[in-house]
């Protein structure tokens, strides 16, 4: 699937879900060129490393909110990895967090804006996010845990500078 299986060190036990599968944090730290401490994780469910954000209380992240509307400020990070439920049934079924069902466009607005220009969002979903200025795509790869499973597209964006425009032609002449 993605190179080398790993020991499964950045989870705590959690048993009803939450979590990439087994090796992927590796694979997806060596392609963003990251550090397990610098990663923001949205939606973070049992995941140990790096600063976690979740919905749900009982997971035990380092902050209780919801990935639409995190508590930072603007252009903190540099990495983030969201992997979401990958539906609103998901979210009911699974979490019961249908009410607060991200979708991936809402996770891309609010890491665009959390992140710093030249920063890097993996997001792990069944769905190619519909993307706005400053975000770029820079891959789509495929993720399945083998024959018979679903797969899903782990999509890294980067958040592109912004330049001011210049405004007053009769500037430089």
């Amino acid at each position: 699937m993605y190179g080398k299986p790993q020991p499964a060190t950045h989870f705590d036990p959690f048993p009803d879900g939450g979590g990439y599968p087994k090796g992927f944090i590796e694979w997806a730290l060596q392609h963003m060129n990251a550090q397990p401490e610098q990663i923001l994780h949205l939606c973070s469910g049992s995941v140990k490393t790096g600063t976690t954000i979740d919905i749900r209380p009982q997971t035990n992240p380092h902050i209780v909110a919801d990935c639409r509307q995190t508590p930072f400020p603007d252009e903190t990070f540099t990495h983030i990895l969201a992997d979401p439920p990958y539906s609103q049934e998901y979210a009911n079924n699974l979490y019961n967090t249908a009410n607060h069902y991200p979708t991936p466009y809402q996770i891309i607005k609010e890491a665009s804006r959390i992140l710093k220009p030249g920063g890097l969002i993996g997001l792990l979903h069944t769905q190619i996010p519909v993307i706005r200025k400053p975000m770029k795509i820079l891959s789509i790869h495929g993720i399945t845990l083998g024959c018979g499973y679903h797969i899903r597209a782990w999509t890294l964006l980067e958040k592109q500078p912004t330049h001011p425009q210049n405004t007053n032609p009769l500037k430089g002449l």
